[in-house]
């Protein structure tokens, strides 16, 4: 396997463990996800700590030039994007955005996004098993 296949089987199953849990117990798990974010400064955290793995993702696809590995590396510039220009430099906006989406949200609906993020991670790990 190759170190792009390695990556999108990372991150199909990152996909897999962090949504499986809005599947079983949706309203828990959007309170525990709105604790994580709910300060400035934890979100602000959560900025870097996206970054670094965006960083280390792209950095880790460059020289592969498959069309899944355009895909993930403009993913990954998509979060650090996100990171750099909203995340870091305005926590509180951030927190406030993402607290509201997450709130927005009944529990059928979290429990119906929980089973398709579980089931799109696991196409994401046979793809990258496939690579």
């Amino acid at each position: 396997m190759t170190v792009t296949a390695y990556i999108i089987v990372l991150l199909g199953l990152s996909i897999m463990i962090s949504r499986a849990p809005l599947a079983v117990a949706p309203e828990k798990t959007r309170n525990t996800y709105i604790s994580l974010f709910d300060t400035p400064g934890k979100m602000r955290i959560m900025g870097i700590v996206m970054g670094l793995f965006a960083a280390l993702i792209a950095w880790g696809v460059w020289a592969d030039t498959i069309i899944a590995t355009l895909v993930v590396k403009y993913v990954a510039f998509l979060v650090l994007a996100l990171a750099l220009l909203a995340m870091i430099p305005f926590p509180a906006f951030s927190s406030r955005l993402a607290m509201t989406v997450w709130r927005a949200f009944p529990p059928p609906v979290l429990r119906v996004m929980g089973v398709l993020a579980v089931i799109i991670g696991g196409l994401i790990v046979w793809y990258g098993f496939s690579l």
